[in-house]
């Protein structure tokens, strides 16, 4: 093969591994280890929240135990709705992912009893940037294979020519 012909599969595989990092999309488990239930304190979704970064297209994984003695259920609602914990007849139940599908605050609260008012309830901002996100979820760990896959393929090609 010809120096040209790898100059052309270098530069193809950059591009390969550019788009891969911007399309790497982070599923949120909510409230991760805890999961979706009455929380202890009343803004342990919100601190939960606060350090991520979501963006359209990243999915949220609401779970919580079906078998146990407290029912649950997710609905997405307005931000008046959200702040007057407003039951509305629109929930769905555990396992639920909701797919992020567009930038500005989202809502969700759990519609039973009183557990929106006890807590229940999760706002997020999701952003138009694909930066990377931080906090304790992360992107696929996909790209950042594709990035040491890329260096080694780079570094073999390099140690041939």
């Amino acid at each position: 093969m010809g120096r040209n012909n790898y100059k052309g599969l270098i530069g193809w595989l950059i591009v390969v591994v550019c788009l891969a990092e911007g399309v790497a999309a982070v599923t949120y488990e909510v409230g991760d280890s805890t999961g979706w239930m009455i929380p202890l304190r009343n803004d342990f979704y919100s601190e939960w929240a606060r350090n991520k970064t979501f963006h359209v297209g990243d999915q949220l994984s609401f779970k919580w135990d079906v078998n146990g003695s407290h029912m649950h259920n997710v609905a997405n609602v307005t931000k008046t709705e959200y702040e007057n914990c407003t039951k509305i007849s629109t929930v769905s139940g555990s396992p639920l992912t909701i797919n992020i599908t567009s930038t500005g605050n989202q809502y969700f609260i759990c519609t039973v009893g009183n557990h929106c008012q006890r807590g229940q309830k999760l706002a997020i901002n999701v952003s138009n940037s694909n930066s990377s996100t931080s906090g304790s979820a992360s992107p696929s760990s996909a790209s950042s294979m594709a990035t040491g896959a890329l260096f080694a393929v780079i570094s073999t090609i390099v140690m041939y020519i």
